[in-house]
Parts: C-alpha cells; structure tokens; sequence
C-alpha cells in the first residue's frame, strides 16, 4: 500500500509522475524525463522546507551514477538559480547480497567522481529509490569520513516504510540528528527478490535502458562528463 507525503498529498502533478514511474509501459526516454522532473519538484520542496539555504550556502549533491543524469540533474538544475555553488559526488556501487542473503545487502564502491569537498554547510543525498539503505549507508559513510556537514538531506521519489529507521540506526545519533528526510512516497510492500511494490515500477537502471549492474558501472554520466570538462577549463 502506497502512502504519498505531506509534500505530494496535495499535488495532482506529483501523483501524476510518479504514476508514470509504476507504469510499465513506460518507455525508457520518459521515465528518465520523468525522474528529471521529479527532481525538480524535489528540489522546490527543499528550498520551500528550509531557513538553512542561501546564495552562500556550501552544498554537495551526491548521487549514485544511474541517477546521475536524470533524477540528480533535475535537483541541481533547480538548486542552482538559489544556491550559489553546488559540488557534485557521483558514487559507482556493485549492489549485491552477502552470503546470497536478501537481507544482508551490500553495495561497496567501485568508482567515483568528486568535486570539491571543502567546507561543506549541507550535504544532500539522493537516490531514485531508498529500500534496504544500503547504497545511501555506503555513501554517506564514504562522504562524512571526509566531510562534517551541518545538516544532511536524504532525497528520494519513494521510500519503502522502513528506510528511515533502518538508515537512522546505521549512524551515532551525533550524525542522524542532522538527517533531513525528503520524499514522495512510502510504499509498505516489497517482494521476496527484495523489489518494493510499487515502487519505482523495477529496477531502475533496466527501466533507463542501461539493462544491468554490470552496464550500469560503466555508464559515464553525461553530467559527469560536463562538469569534469568544465572544472578542466576553469
């Protein structure tokens, strides 16, 4: 059972979209439109939800590398006409399962693409479906190693009910007192194979046309590819 958020309950457009993602005859083009504008719509929400932001706001945006391109540009697109500057992390995970357990997933990090980390106020994490937390965990825990934001936002379309918890227990309390949840949906039912129902209509990167894992690691971004060709010109 589907449960929309304070932030979608009032929105025709919001349910219209994510209804868009559940739907199997989606085509690969406008279910990434689709998470672009989401992203967007996100973005607002955030802006709207928080005295913390402002033109000299330090904001990394940090993502993994399938939602790079559609669901992560859609919120820098729109974050950056009311933050100044915005770095962007792009994280490469191998999701699997521990011991072939459904619930010990595991996503280590196999690549990376990091702009500058210096001074960070907000950390915002995004991600086009939070299940397990495992990807997020993995993430965040790369990123807070290295950076200490003063407050974290953890971004998505669809939550399963208990991402929440799950992801708040992962970290000593002195790390999620700074979590900010920001999110669409809250679905309660999820498959023997682990896949939340509805949640964002399968696996999103087969739904993007990227096919699977292995496909998905070697995808460079087009994001990616930009602003590392922008950072060089610089």
């Amino acid at each position: 059972m589907r449960q929309l958020s304070q932030f979608a309950q009032n929105s025709a457009e919001i349910k219209s979209l994510l209804d868009i993602l559940i739907d199997p005859n989606t085509q690969s083009q406008e279910y990434a439109n689709t998470f672009y504008q989401l992203g967007g719509a996100l973005s607002d929400i955030i802006r709207d939800s928080n005295e913390f932001l402002s033109p000299q706001t330090q904001v990394t945006l940090a993502c993994s590398s399938e939602d790079a391109d559609w669901l992560t540009k859609g919120i820098l697109d729109r974050l950056e006409k009311h933050v100044s500057k915005i770095n962007l992390a792009v994280f490469w995970n191998m999701r699997s399962n521990a011991f072939e357990n459904n619930k010990l997933a595991i996503a280590p990090i196999i690549k990376t693409y990091i702009e500058s980390l210096e001074n960070v106020d907000i950390l915002i994490i995004c991600k086009s479906i939070i299940n397990t937390s495992c990807v997020v965990r993995t993430n965040l825990t790369y990123l807070i190693e290295r950076i200490t934001p003063k407050r974290i936002f953890i971004v998505s379309p669809v939550l399963f009910k208990n991402a929440i918890p799950s992801l708040e227990n992962e970290f000593p309390k002195s790390i999620s007192d700074k979590f900010n949840f920001f999110y669409l949906a809250e679905d309660n039912e999820v498959t023997e194979s682990g896949e939340v129902i509805p949640g964002i209509g399968g696996s999103v990167y087969r739904r993007l046309g990227l096919e699977d894992s292995m496909k998905k690691n070697k995808y460079i971004p087009v994001i990616v590819k930009q602003r590392r060709e922008a950072n060089q010109l610089s």
